[in-house]
């Protein structure tokens, strides 16, 4: 081997242990990097600071929960209010429908139903069997009646057409009923009651009789 040729190899040999020795070097983690990246210890007022910060944010946040599940529920009450007086108006038409149909039957005894000819009272069962599945239909739509008669007179769901003298009876027992008065959702008048109450007695739990107003204009 020529003595060039030996020296070229020696000088690569050389290179490449400089070149495995820088790159050792470069990879060592260098002191004054890893004193310069490291983050500073957060001292007792910034702490206190952040704290204060996240309890804020977990109160805005508990606020925000409760607002909406208010929100919630207004709006499935409201929705619940809408379907249920959504019948009112045609529930109050169908009012009307009843009471001539019940006027009609009620017109009738027993005694005057059985001296009518088979095919008249096979009609009678007809008309009575279309009542009953108009209460029910109604009712099923949260329509029920008021019950009245027996009952002290609340101005709430009464209205008061006749005045009858009674010192025997509490004043404002009401005795008969013109026209039946209903409910619809349970709490809601659809329609007042009209009817005939007792004067002349003590009214419940008073010594004296307070007069009941009578409403004219029927």
């Amino acid at each position: 081997m020529s003595k060039h040729h030996h020296r070229h190899d020696h000088i690569e040999e050389n290179e490449t242990e400089q070149s495995v020795d820088e790159i050792a070097a470069e990879e060592e983690p260098r002191e004054d990097f890893a004193e310069e990246s490291a983050p500073e210890p957060a001292n007792g007022d910034e702490i206190a600071a952040l704290k204060e910060e996240v309890e804020k944010f977990k109160d805005l946040y508990v606020r925000s929960q409760a607002e909406m599940e208010n929100l919630r529920r207004r709006t499935q009450i409201e929705l619940e209010k809408r379907s249920k007086f959504a019948v009112s108006a045609f529930a109050k038409d169908l009012l009307t429908v009843n009471d001539n149909l019940s006027r009609a039957l009620d017109a009738m005894t027993p005694e005057m139903r059985e001296q009518q000819p088979e095919v008249v009272k096979n009609l009678l069962v007809g008309l009575d069997l279309t009542r009953k599945s108009l209460d029910s239909a109604l009712e099923k739509n949260g329509v029920t009646p008021v019950d009245s008669v027996g009952k002290v007179f609340d101005p709430n769901v009464h209205k008061v057409v006749q005045e009858i003298e009674d010192p025997e009876k509490p004043s404002g027992t009401i005795v008969q009923e013109w026209q039946k008065g209903y409910m619809i959702g349970g709490d809601r008048v659809l329609r007042e009651a009209m009817v005939v109450v007792t004067r002349g007695g003590p009214m419940p739990g008073k010594e004296n009789a307070e007069p009941v107003h009578i409403d004219t204009s029927v």
